[in-house]
């Protein structure tokens, strides 16, 4: 990558060096959903940057003590945003200076200073009202074009399920169920989170079915649920950060994180809002364990419970879940699934969930079960 990149299109520069050269405090690479989180960062402290006439090259500690102050707008009290903002800062100018695009870094002296919270960071989300706005754009435009309505069923379905970027990018056409009177969306096992099968909120439903029906009129060679170009190629992380931060600015909303860990993160807080268990939480967004679902219930404050569901209640929107782990082989007292025809073992999760939504059929809030089967289960544990 010639180092001018940098000074001509920052962004893309910084996406092919963190793909291809950065690595973290342990000198490994970043994980792909950590990649998408810190695009978005730059992009908010390069936009910064742009709109104060200054550039990757030539900012001072006088910029970065601006940027925070900004920032500040966004942040709860007790996040280490700031932080993870300085160190990511710090990182990239580095590099440049190594590269000689800079002759100094006003980050490290800063970073010198700073240290992390002994308690767990507050995980950033959207509140109930902001997100009740995020939902309202989250609709099929008449005249869309094919890559407006996927952008906007991209966003729809991160609010909607909880999946994450990189399980969103993995989806199959047929991983997405809307023939139903309650769609649902399979994710399969990815990394160390578990396959599920999970319900669609109703406020993405319509978006969905809009989508899933002008994909399967597409005949590329591939079977990708969300496809980047007309070849079929899936989607790139940046692009699906990019939605997010488009919708988010549709909605005229800002957040100090605008990846789809924001999404995600609203989504769990939406479900223990709407009183489910962690565990229950945990479940419907795939986690081993509880540590997410309880750092997300500490944000939680009871009388929002009510606000929420009766703004939520006022514009159709409230969904609630029970989801329950269940042994899926009797006798065997675990949550493991024998798929006999494959001889293919893999973890599952069986999902009851119960979806009370104004202007569904009746038969539609009756209590289902629904068994996730993982379609291409690993072939290296079996009996």
């Amino acid at each position: 990558m010639p180092d001018d990149t940098w000074l001509v299109a920052p962004e893309d520069a910084y996406a092919q060096w963190q793909r291809e050269e950065a690595t973290g405090a342990d000198r490994r690479a970043f994980a792909d959903q950590s990649i998408v989180q810190h695009r978005s960062m730059f992009s908010r402290f390069n936009d910064y940057l742009i709109a104060h006439g200054a550039t990757v090259a030539s900012f001072g500690a006088d910029h970065i003590d601006g940027f925070f102050a900004e920032l500040a707008q966004d942040c709860a009290p007790g996040t280490t945003t700031r932080l993870r903002y300085l160190k990511l800062i710090d990182r990239f100018t580095r590099h440049l200076v190594n590269v000689e695009l800079r002759a100094d870094n006003p980050a490290a002296q800063m970073l010198v200073n700073e240290n992390w919270p002994q308690d767990e960071p507050t995980p950033i989300y959207l509140s109930p009202e902001d997100d009740a706005r995020l939902q309202m754009v989250c609709v099929a435009t008449e005249g869309a074009t094919f890559k407006e309505l996927r952008n906007t069923a991209i966003v729809a379905l991160f609010l909607a399920s909880g999946v994450t970027a990189a399980e969103l990018r993995q989806l199959r056409v047929d991983d997405l169920d809307v023939q139903g009177e309650r769609p649902t969306v399979l994710v399969e096992k990815h990394g160390p989170r578990i396959a599920r099968r999970v319900p669609i909120d109703a406020f993405a439903i319509d978006v969905l079915r809009c989508y899933h029906e002008a994909r399967s009129r597409t005949q590329p060679p591939t079977q990708w649920l969300f496809i980047a170009t007309a070849g079929g190629k899936p989607m790139q992380p940046d692009t699906m950060l990019k939605c997010v931060r488009q919708a988010l600015r549709s909605a005229n909303l800002s957040a100090a994180d605008e990846s789809p860990r924001l999404l995600r993160n609203t989504f769990g807080r939406r479900l223990i809002i709407a009183g489910k268990t962690n565990e229950q939480v945990s479940n419907l967004m795939g986690l081993s364990s509880h540590r997410t679902a309880a750092r997300l219930r500490q944000t939680f404050v009871p009388r929002e419970a009510s606000e929420a569901q009766a703004e939520w209640l006022a514009a159709g929107l409230v969904i609630s879940y029970t989801v329950t782990r269940l042994p899926l082989s009797r006798g065997a007292g675990t949550d493991q699934y024998v798929d006999r025809k494959y001889r293919r073992r893999a973890s599952a999760v069986i999902i009851a969930c119960q979806m009370p939504c104004p202007g569904l059929p009746a038969s539609a809030n009756d209590r289902s079960t629904q068994r996730v089967e993982p379609a291409h289960a690993s072939h290296s544990n079996l009996p």
